[in-house]
């Protein structure tokens, strides 16, 4: 591709004299050590380096830099006001904006983001194919990914999207985080429809107040055309100046009487949940979930309803519900033999913490024995919240480690016990894995423990190193030794 195409409608303040329009890009990058020949290098300021400082100690040279202000340098090169905004519109260009060619669906919220993607993929993948992009990794047919963020940076993210595309794949889910909205990773981006599940407490150490945090989702909506459609839970206090700010149709889903979709008689049992769900046309009643708790009602009504919008009929998409894969590191349960449930979650949120341990409150028989942390170097007014959560639904709670990072594990963990009132409730074993084992020697039958923070995750990390860790192997290796023969398995076939 020629230059003057990667960077097309670019608002460009200089060009150095070595710069034409006819220069060979072939590929692009904003990392110093990923350049290869015929590069468009575009330098970024980063957190720890700038892009702009290392153009002198590049080993290969790149065909054009796009910088944000005068280098020294022979290399051809142009200015622009902000790399980082510029960015995602010299990564649309050079990908041939791969957006645009699909049905694409970007889901944002505090919780729920990585479950209704998930879902949505599964019930298109009933009718067509579906790919999908997040936390959970990029899914491609039988390919499979890891990503290091739930939304990918522009040139990645184009990326993606231009293999679906060449795949032949018309539809794709991504989850659209707050901190990928404020730095405009999505920005020049075609979304067919955006989902709005929540927004609770979270990311204050990035957006300092809640109103930053917001308004960085809301960035999404007001993205939309009026060729897109808008599904916004009506029941988050924010939902009215979503609705407000969009051009987009909106579809609104929930339990309130003012809602399109409405939702109603939510039963949920550790074997699936039941709810009822009313429309302008029609009352659905005793729809069947194959997953846990009213909040996945949330999730997959925002799903039933994107596959709606895109032209699937829902009598034909409710009974799919009933046959749904258990979402990996969500509600995963490890089936030993043994006389007491575990339940591993993500769980990491005060909302998502006190949803998931409020509907296991109406299931449980005796103690709910808590295993949980809090990350380091992330929202730390989060953890005493936590704690109070804790507090209120656990019979038991060990308090240890969650990536750490560069924090001492017992300060998080201080932070957290500011929450809790009853310390008599407490214990506290920083090694995370010796947590675990703890929580399932106590164990007493019909208790359930429940294994928060981490997932389906396969590391923790501390102050400059990354430790192997598995919350599920290690309960599926304690229980092998005691029980013998470890079946893991939804929750919800149980």
């Amino acid at each position: 591709m020629l230059s003057k195409d990667v960077l097309r409608d670019v608002k460009i303040l200089y060009k150095s004299e070595q710069y034409h329009d006819f220069i060979n890009i072939e590929y692009l990058t904003e990392n110093t050590n990923d350049i290869k020949m015929n590069s468009c290098f575009i330098c970024i300021k980063g957190n720890k380096f700038d892009g702009h400082d290392l153009v002198q100690d590049l080993s290969i040279k790149p065909s054009l830099i796009v910088a944000s202000k005068q280098i020294e340098t022979d290399i051809p090169y142009v200015i622009v006001s902000n790399t980082l905004t510029s960015l995602p519109l010299i990564s649309g260009n050079f990908f041939r904006h791969p957006s645009k060619s699909l049905n694409l669906i970007g889901i944002t919220g505090t919780d729920g983001k990585t479950t209704t993607a998930l879902v949505i993929k599964q019930l298109i993948d009933h009718f067509k194919s579906c790919a999908y992009i997040g936390t959970n990794g990029f899914l491609l047919n039988q390919y499979h990914q890891n990503n290091p963020l739930t939304t990918p940076k522009p040139i990645m993210l184009n990326k993606y999207l231009t293999q679906i595309v060449g795949e032949g794949i018309p539809y794709a889910t991504l989850e659209v985080s707050s901190q990928g909205l404020d730095l405009h990773r999505v920005d020049h981006i075609k979304f067919k429809v955006a989902i709005f599940t929540n927004l609770t407490h979270e990311h204050l150490d990035y957006h300092k107040t809640i109103e930053n945090y917001f308004l960085s989702k809301l960035r999404l909506f007001q993205m939309l055309d009026k060729d897109s459609t808008a599904i916004i839970n009506l029941d988050s206090p924010y939902a009215k100046r979503i609705i407000k700010e969009t051009k987009a149709k909106v579809i609104t889903y929930g339990k309130s009487v003012d809602c399109d979709f409405q939702i109603g008689n939510i039963n949920t049992s550790f074997r699936d949940t039941t709810f009822d769900l009313l429309t302008k046309d029609q009352n659905y009643q005793n729809i069947h979930l194959n997953l846990f708790g009213d909040y996945n009602v949330y999730n997959s009504v925002a799903a039933l309803i994107s596959l709606h919008v895109l032209g699937y009929d829902i009598n034909e998409i409710i009974p799919k519900l009933h046959f749904l894969h258990e979402i990996d590191g969500r509600m995963h349960s490890v089936v030993a033999g043994q006389p007491y449930t575990v339940i591993v979650d993500f769980a990491h949120t005060p909302n998502a913490l006190n949803s998931l341990l409020t509907n296991i409150d109406y299931v449980k028989r005796k103690n709910l024995i808590l295993v949980f942390g809090c990350a380091g170097e992330r929202d730390k007014s989060k953890r005493p919240l936590m704690g109070e959560v804790a507090n209120q639904h656990a019979s038991i709670i060990i308090l240890t480690s969650e990536d750490p990072k560069s924090e001492d594990t017992l300060d998080i963990i201080h932070d957290i016990y500011k929450g809790i009132n009853d310390v008599f409730k407490v214990s506290i074993i920083p090694n995370r894995k010796k947590a675990i084992q703890k929580a399932l020697e106590i164990a007493n039958p019909d208790d359930i423990v429940v294994i928060t923070g981490k997932g389906n995750e396969n590391y923790e990390i501390f102050n400059g190193y990354i430790v192997e860790h598995n919350d599920i192997k290690i309960v599926e290796n304690y229980l092998n030794r005691q029980y013998q023969q470890p079946f893991t398995y939804s929750i919800a076939n149980m």
